[in-house]
């Protein structure tokens, strides 16, 4: 495998292994908002969450790379460790808790949505890799973006809004 192609199998797994835990966290939050309109929206961008894991596995796949089972295991630990925070209440949720949430899912989109553009800038040097599937990821992840900043905004005024 030339250089190029290690450093993209490294990159793939590196976003699957993110892909895993932002996946947990999705599927958390949106169980954790049950029944209300923020539950509803993340159950369903949970499963476009999956979709686009779909997506990514099945480029890895046409690249023949696996994915790193260290990693991936890491992952969702790792988002279950960021849920220690202090947030004013010990075993329970408190307001703040849908705010950093929602500023985490942010995060990962954006980082999934820059991991389909720098696909898509080197789509052209390889066959595995579909420039029109890519930019229809691009855009569902910008679509993504804009429902969770909005769910942010309304959560943000909810802690800390007067009264």
């Amino acid at each position: 495998m030339s250089e190029p192609a290690e450093y993209l199998a490294t990159y793939l797994r590196d976003h699957r292994a993110g892909a895993a835990g932002g996946l947990s966290l999705f599927q958390r939050s949106s169980r954790a908002n049950a029944s209300t309109q923020l539950g509803r929206l993340l159950e369903q961008l949970t499963q476009e969450i999956v979709e686009d894991c779909a997506s990514l596995e099945e480029i890895m796949d046409s690249f023949g790379v696996q994915q790193h089972w260290l990693k991936s295991a890491t992952a969702p630990v790792a988002e279950r460790v960021g849920r220690l925070k202090l947030n004013r209440h010990l075993l329970r949720r408190s307001p703040l808790s849908p705010v950093i949430e929602l500023e985490m899912l942010i995060a990962g989109v954006e980082t999934k949505r820059n991991g389909w553009r720098s696909l898509q800038a080197v789509a052209d040097d390889y066959d595995q890799l579909d420039p029109a599937r890519l930019t229809e990821l691009i855009e569902r992840a910008s679509n993504q973006l804009i429902r969770l900043r909005d769910a942010h905004r309304a959560a943000a005024t909810n802690a800390f809004g007067p009264g």
